[in-house]
């Protein structure tokens, strides 16, 4: 690396650190939409636990429990996850958006410097990957974000380093979270790699990235398997937020979007799912690359690797339109893994990205006014990304509301109900209420925020890999025509508190306290753990010890023990030390017999056999592909 390009990449960290600036230097922090439902509460439950010494397998406070680590987005061993483990939720993500906002740019820059392009277009499409309107919206989707910065870096090293290296950094994009997001990389890099001779050597190493990313995968597809995505998702379900043909030109710039009324949430600048833009003046040396690429001979772009991006182009605009677009009924219908997508309009990053190439290429043949170009399309994608994001207070993330704290106060194990009128209400309007509206919002306890509460909620919004079963014992309850015809089903997930935003007139709810929400405590509440004895009557047990995978009962009743936490494979339970197996009963709880004894002691350990024997792979797996590397670099020493 040159003298040049260490100044050039001073630059992007200043520009980064300019777009930010409100955060570094004011007590403010990003707070929108899954930052605060989703991935505060899946870092605080990550960290929760492997500060207590513990793996992060499984997440008892929503969905009546379900995995953690198994779901992607968690992104447990994704390396920059170590900022949120080290410094905590609010610097953690300081520093994972700033430090990932930078190497987007840094690896643009660094890929096309590789490619033999000059600094400054270098300079100049790093820049728009990190702040064109793909990624610069996305900053509260940590998995999206974390998972696309790689990209440019994939295929950089993918195509020139050995596979150590390669697999290694295919793991990390593994790790992210977002495989959706993988599928649109793949694409690109097969291209790439046809065009370059080099097939052979890319699907070694993404045979060898897939076996050090066991660890992840495993239980992944084994969440997949038993969730309501086994066998896709319905073509209503990944059509939403299909692109509009209005929204094509809003690739240019965001002066073309619609306002999108997002129900809740408001405040953003640009709607995330929509926003794509590189600039009018960045469009319009796309289109002098593209011109220069089909008419002369370029020394990176040839005619017909020209031909087939644009037709990957074509493509892309037409599968990002969805169910408006035959395209994406027949893909759908015929071709795996894509009706697993939910947002068709994700795989603009392909255009997006494509267009980032014919830029550089269009910048690099102009010779004369090449640093006022860069000035003024870095200026444009600054006047779009002004304020872009709200920010709140720091405290908004540690402060309790009123709801919360009533909660916290009874130390019973139970579980609360937000009726799926009160989940999605419209009620609290932001711009109506300012910040406080977001602190209203919070202490709803929408999403899966219980998490952060230590609260237990028999539903949940949001998790993307939800368990079949589970939705459908909660599909029955929304069935229901009232609280009181509800009352069982809810009293047999231990259910105590029922949240609503409405008055309800009920034999079996009374109200217990009133504040920006109505709370209703069952009179048929049921405990986490009781016995039915061969009389079918409920008998008393105690849970004498309670963490996310391991948990101590005791009783002195035989009979069915029933424990209304989610039965899920790789729950092991052992009565007074002896193995016993578990069965799904009353719905999707678990249960066990208990027989023989004066006195029982049970404990249930969460040991998932496909994620031991996915360490096991990783390890082997990367110790082959280091054996292997040292063995190739001393025959080449040698020779």
């Amino acid at each position: 690396m040159k003298k040049k390009d260490i100044i050039w990449i001073i630059f992007i960290l200043i520009i980064v650190v300019f777009q930010y600036n409100e955060i570094i230097f004011h007590k403010k922090i990003f707070f929108m939409r899954d930052l605060t439902y989703l991935f505060h509460p899946w870092k605080t439950a990550v960290s929760e636990s492997l500060l207590k010494g513990n793996i992060p397998l499984w997440n008892p406070y929503s969905y009546c429990g379900m995995p953690l680590l198994a779901n992607f987005q968690s992104a447990v061993f994704y390396p920059f996850s170590i900022l949120f483990y080290v410094f905590g939720f609010i610097n953690g993500l300081k520093l994972f958006t700033i430090l990932h906002t930078f190497l987007g740019s840094l690896f643009v820059f660094l890929y096309f410097r590789n490619k033999k392009f000059k600094i400054m277009p270098s300079f100049t499409v790093g820049i728009i990957f990190s702040l064109g309107g793909y990624l610069i919206t996305k900053i509260e989707f940590l998995s999206l974000y974390g998972t696309t910065i790689w990209l440019p870096l994939f295929l950089m090293l993918s195509l020139n380093s050995n596979i150590f290296i390669g697999a290694l950094v295919f793991s990390f994009i593994i790790f992210a979270g977002y495989p959706p997001i993988i599928i649109f990389f793949l694409t690109l890099l097969f291209i790439e790699a046809f065009f370059d001779k080099k097939l052979k050597n890319i699907l070694l190493i993404l045979l060898s990235g897939l076996l050090v990313s066991s660890i992840q995968i495993l239980p992944s597809i084994e969440l997949i398997l038993n969730s309501i995505r086994k066998s896709g998702l319905s073509i209503t379900d990944t059509t939403v937020w299909s692109a509009n043909f209005s929204d094509i030109i809003s690739l240019i710039s965001p002066i073309f979007l619609k306002v999108e009324q997002t129900g809740l949430f408001s405040g953003e600048k640009y709607f995330w799912l929509k926003s794509f833009w590189i600039g009018f003046i960045a469009a319009f040396m796309a289109i002098l690359g593209i011109i220069i690429t089909i008419f002369n001979k370029d020394f990176y772009l040839n005619r017909k690797k020209s031909i087939v991006y644009l037709c990957l182009v074509l493509f892309s605009l037409f599968f990002s339109l969805g169910s408006k677009t035959p395209i994406y009924i027949f893909i759908y219908k015929y071709i795996p893994v894509f009706n697993l997508i939910r947002y068709p309009a994700y795989i603009l990053l392909i255009p997006f990205f494509i267009f980032i190439i014919y830029i550089a290429t269009g910048l690099n043949n102009i010779k004369k006014a090449s640093f006022l170009l860069t000035f003024l399309i870095v200026f444009e994608l600054l006047i779009y990304t002004h304020k872009i994001h709200p920010t709140i207070e720091y405290n908004y993330y540690s402060e309790k509301g009123s709801i919360t704290n009533f909660l916290q106060k009874d130390k019973d194990y139970f579980r609360f109900f937000l009726t799926p009128k009160t989940a999605w209400s419209e009620k609290i309007k932001i711009p109506d209420y300012g910040n406080i509206g977001w602190y209203i919002l919070k202490d709803r306890l929408p999403g899966i925020t219980s998490i952060t509460s230590h609260l237990f909620d028999a539903g949940g919004i949001g998790e993307p890999i939800e368990t079949i079963e589970h939705s459908r014992f909660i599909n029955q309850i929304q069935l229901k025509n009232s609280a009181d015809d509800a009352n069982e089903l809810l009293s047999d997930a231990n259910v105590k508190y029922l949240l609503c935003d409405d008055i309800i007139n009920s034999k079996f709810w009374k109200l217990a306290y009133k504040s920006h929400l109505f709370i209703y405590k069952n009179s048929n509440f049921v405990e986490r753990s009781f016995v039915i004895d061969k009389n079918n009557k409920k008998r008393a047990s105690n849970i004498i010890y309670y963490s996310p995978d391991k948990i101590k009962v005791e009783t002195v009743n035989s009979g069915n023990l029933l424990f209304l936490d989610s039965y899920y494979p790789g729950w092991q339970a052992y009565i007074n030390g002896k193995k016993s197996a578990i069965r799904k009963d009353n719905y999707i709880f678990r249960a066990i017999t208990l027989k023989n004894s004066d006195k029982y002691l049970i404990h249930f350990l969460y040991r998932p056999i496909l994620f031991t024997i996915g360490v096991l792979i990783s390890l082997i797996s990367i110790c082959i592909i280091i054996i292997c590397d040292i063995l190739t670099f001393t025959g080449i020493q040698r020779s």
